[in-house]
């Protein structure tokens, strides 16, 4: 049996930006990182935008670190295509799909999450998919190429990203959605429906408050059913309907498991040496307080550097208000804070037409902007949200002369 002193489950952002964090507090300890893919760590939110539309694009594009950069760093061990199967917290040991063992003074797991499947009759069949690795990528690039008319099942960030890029590839793209309104989890009404019109200029068909009750074909996929009584043409049918986090080697090995892997401040799980990081983990909020977790790329990268600090010995709380990001057609979107469920918006500029932001309040206090070809407005909004202002405190600041926030205002 392998000993290291560090373990680390997984291979995505976190698990790379663990190895960052652990360095900077440890150059010289030994680390072991587990992922049952074949590529080194590599980003995904170009999956479903700049790499879906690079035709024949290599994967090492995606890739997080330099070629051969495992290869050349000290003391670290890279296993891909080796998934682990068990966590032994007493042992402090894993166990891999081959029956190797492997003991780690400390362990980290940063399994990511894996795509929701509607359970719905037909919903194996060939040309039913889902987006979340670069092989799901290339085979969706190609698939698309072929196909007259793609089915998106979900107008979240999967469907609504893949809608822009179909768009820009000639495929007729029409979303399907069981919410009244687009990205309903991330946007007020107020962005949602511009989205939404956005979207309609420029081809794309949605099917809003419909759910979907069978995928039919014989033996592919040629048409979506949906509760309605409508039937849609697709020969490629996606979905995006969510998220599961891969906690089960958690909830096995007895760590406390809720929607993810409960951790503390420090990314500790419940078990002492034993951390976890980025979308497998449920964290206390820094900022909006009680637990919570999330799948984006800015928190991955953050958490997963903080877990790997304080496995080394930093012992720091988390404090990062996370954001989030998209880009659709000509739309560069950024988000701070809590901005779907909220009492009221406060449009600067005008939705469409340039730059613009949007303040949303809940309870009278700033809890989250959301701005629109406004990249240079990022760290005024960040340091707002984490502010959290009062209606009139934030109105106050856009009147003064010469104030950064005041020329947000359009």
């Amino acid at each position: 049996m392998r000993t290291f002193d560090y373990v680390i489950v997984g291979g995505g952002l976190a698990a790379v930006s663990a190895v960052d964090g652990i360095r900077q507090f440890d150059p010289d300890g030994s680390i072991a990182m587990f992922t049952d893919e074949s590529d080194p760590p590599y980003h995904r939110p170009p999956l479903s935008k700049e790499f879906f539309q690079a035709e024949g694009a290599p994967r090492d594009l995606l890739h997080v670190k330099p070629a051969r950069w495992f290869d050349a760093q000290d003391g670290l061990s890279l296993f891909t295509d080796r998934p682990v199967t068990r966590l032994d917290a007493r042992a402090m040991t894993v166990c891999t799909a081959d029956d190797r063992r492997v003991k780690g003074g400390r362990i980290l797991i940063a399994t990511g999450g894996r795509p929701r499947r509607l359970e719905v009759p037909g919903s194996h069949l060939a040309g039913v998919a889902t987006l979340r690795t670069a092989a799901d990528s290339e085979y969706l690039r190609e698939a698309a190429r072929c196909a007259t008319r793609v089915v998106l099942v979900g107008a979240g960030f999967i469907g609504m990203e893949l809608a822009s890029t179909l768009s820009k590839i000639d495929v007729d793209a029409v979303v399907v959605e069981v919410a009244p309104r687009v990205w309903d989890r991330v946007f007020p009404e107020a962005v949602s429906s511009f989205l939404r019109r956005y979207f309609e200029e420029r081809g794309v068909r949605f099917m809003l408050g419909s759910a979907v009750t069978a995928l039919e074909g014989e033996g592919r996929v040629s048409r979506v059913l949906l509760d309605s009584g409508e039937e849609v043409a697709a020969d490629l049918a996606i979905m995006g309907v969510g998220m599961t986090p891969n906690d089960e080697l958690g909830a096995e090995a007895g760590l406390a498991v809720h929607d993810g892997i409960v951790v503390d401040g420090f990314g500790e799980t419940t078990a002492a040496h034993i951390y976890a990081a980025g979308d497998v983990a449920r964290f206390p909020d820094p900022v909006a307080g009680g637990l919570a977790r999330v799948e984006h790329w800015d928190h991955a990268r953050a958490h997963g550097r903080h877990a790997g600090r304080n496995m080394a010995g930093a012992g720091e709380p988390f404090d990062h208000l996370s954001y989030f990001f998209t880009h659709v057609f000509d739309l560069s979107i950024n988000v701070f804070g809590e901005t779907a469920d909220v009492d009221r918006t406060i449009v600067s500029g005008e939705l469409g037409s340039g730059r613009s932001i949007v303040y949303c309040v809940t309870g009278n206090r700033l809890t989250g902007t959301i701005l629109i070809n406004a990249t240079g407005a990022m760290d005024d909004c960040k340091a707002l949200v984490r502010a959290r202002p009062t209606v009139e405190d934030l109105l106050r600041e856009f009147e003064k002369p010469g104030a950064r926030p005041g020329e947000l205002v359009g």
